[in-house]
């Protein structure tokens, strides 16, 4: 998912963001909220329409196929804001939380614990 929004060599990312893509292709249709420490960052196409939906800075964080990775990013404790600020304009959102331990250098842990949609 570069700007042209294809991947063409998982194995060209790094840890973290091969498994933000394996976490992400299950929910294609969603934005995902992704926790990485203090912050709930959304990566690529989620970056970008965030950004534009919430007023939010849009900046980027490593690279993919060259390319820059837009990246966008609220703090953990303001996030039902911007929660029910999306789900009111229609989007579904999916909260993926850290939920392993820090061990080395491998990433840690992460699982969708919340799917959020307007009724």
């Amino acid at each position: 998912m570069s700007n042209s929004g294809i991947i063409t060599d998982l194995s060209t990312l790094t840890p973290m963001m091969q498994q933000y893509m394996g976490v992400k292709m299950q929910h294609p249709h969603s934005l995902m909220f992704y926790r990485m420490g203090d912050f709930y960052e959304l990566f690529f196409e989620d970056a970008h329409k965030a950004a534009k939906l919430l007023g939010i800075t849009l900046t980027h964080r490593g690279k993919a196929n060259g390319e820059p990775i837009p990246m966008a990013g609220v703090p953990y404790h303001a996030a039902e804001g911007y929660l029910a600020r999306l789900v009111k304009k229609g989007e579904t959102v999916v909260i993926c939380e850290q939920i392993g331990e820090v061990t080395g250098k491998a990433p840690v842990e992460r699982g969708v614990v919340r799917i959020i949609t307007f009724n």
